[in-house]
């Protein structure tokens, strides 16, 4: 397991710890990547927090790893007393976040999610203050981990998966010249567009950004490698879609205001990758039968693509989807 720590007032984003169970180098790639990793879920989960009592300490993921296949990640959220926050309305307090890498074939044993949750759980019970949450705590937590794979797999099959984290980060990048910005779009209804608004400024909050732009109808936020479009479904253009590498489309099935949706996926001429995210009525009966609907009239759109899905039908379900959907755009394919 690899982890990564970030807490309020560092996410710009500075790396405030990240270790092994083994003494490995790590370079200054590793934890960029770890750094846009880090930044994008710390601004999702908080976003639209308003008061400190919403906070809860709770296991998001498993997600996609953007920067390697056969891992994925999971984030913990955490609130501790810290006297360095500068912000008053934090009273003294700090918002952390654990980041976790670990191999997929891990997450997909049973019941490991739930006994991930619970070593969490009962660890950061006891955290009252950020300085708490150190090295020896975190080397702490990956024993825990540690521990569950041998009681969950056979001592060899743990030996192979520890491995694997090794040999990933002993893969150094190949120098290679400078290239275009990826472009990422997401794509929404009219009625949706106070929630993006949201969106986009949990991003700006925490990506380290170089140039960004917003108004009602679009929006823009370039780092280092992507571009992140934000475009209201009724003002996309065939030359904007047909440039875009991968596109989150969030899609209001409740209330069965779809067509749109089809219609820019008809403009479609690339194969880019597809992540929907969808909102449901809360009557199951219901929901199912307008899920189905929406994605039989889906197939003849996306046939080829790759495609990822998922449904909300609260705002907090909504940031989990959203966050999942963009994990798994940055993935590789």
């Amino acid at each position: 397991m690899l982890i990564c720590l970030f807490k309020l007032e560092d996410i710009g984003p500075v790396l405030a710890d990240m270790i092994l169970d083994q003494n490995v180098v790590i370079d200054e790639t590793t934890i960029e990547k770890f750094s846009f990793s880090g930044s994008i879920t710390y601004s999702l989960i908080f976003q639209g927090m308003l008061h400190l009592e919403d906070m809860t300490s709770e296991l998001y993921g498993p997600f996609p790893f953007a920067f390697s296949s056969g891992f994925v990640q999971y984030a913990f959220s955490f609130i501790a007393e810290d006297k360095t926050v500068k912000d008053k309305r934090m009273k003294k307090n700090t918002l952390g976040l654990v980041l976790m890498l670990v191999p997929e074939i891990v997450s997909k044993i049973d019941d490991f999610r739930e006994e991930l949750a619970k070593i969490l759980i009962y660890k950061f019970h006891s955290i009252y203050k950020i300085n708490q949450v150190n090295k020896e705590f975190l080397s702490d937590i990956i024993q825990s981990y540690n521990k569950i794979l041998t009681d969950l797999l056979s001592s060899q099959q743990a030996v192979m998966l520890s491995k694997q984290i090794i040999d990933f980060l002993a893969v150094k990048p190949v120098p290679s010249a400078k290239k275009e910005l990826e472009n990422l779009a997401v794509i929404h209804p009219e009625k949706y567009t106070t929630l993006i608004k949201n969106y986009y400024a949990s991003f700006l909050s925490s990506l380290p950004y170089k140039e960004t732009s917003f108004d009602d109808i679009k929006a823009i936020i370039k780092t280092k490698n992507y571009a992140f479009h934000f475009r209201r479904e009724d003002q996309v253009e065939e030359d904007f879609i047909n440039t875009q590498k991968a596109i989150i489309f969030l899609v209001d099935i409740s209330n069965r205001k779809y067509k749109t949706t089809y219609t820019v996926l008809s403009k479609l001429e690339e194969k880019p990758k597809i992540a929907l995210v969808v909102s449901l009525p809360e009557d199951i009966e219901k929901a199912s039968h307008q899920y189905a609907k929406f994605f039989t009239g889906l197939e003849g759109y996306i046939s080829g693509m790759p495609f990822f899905s998922a449904s909300f039908t609260s705002t907090s379900e909504f940031k989990a989807k959203m966050l999942e959907a963009l994990f798994w755009t940055l993935s590789p394919a």
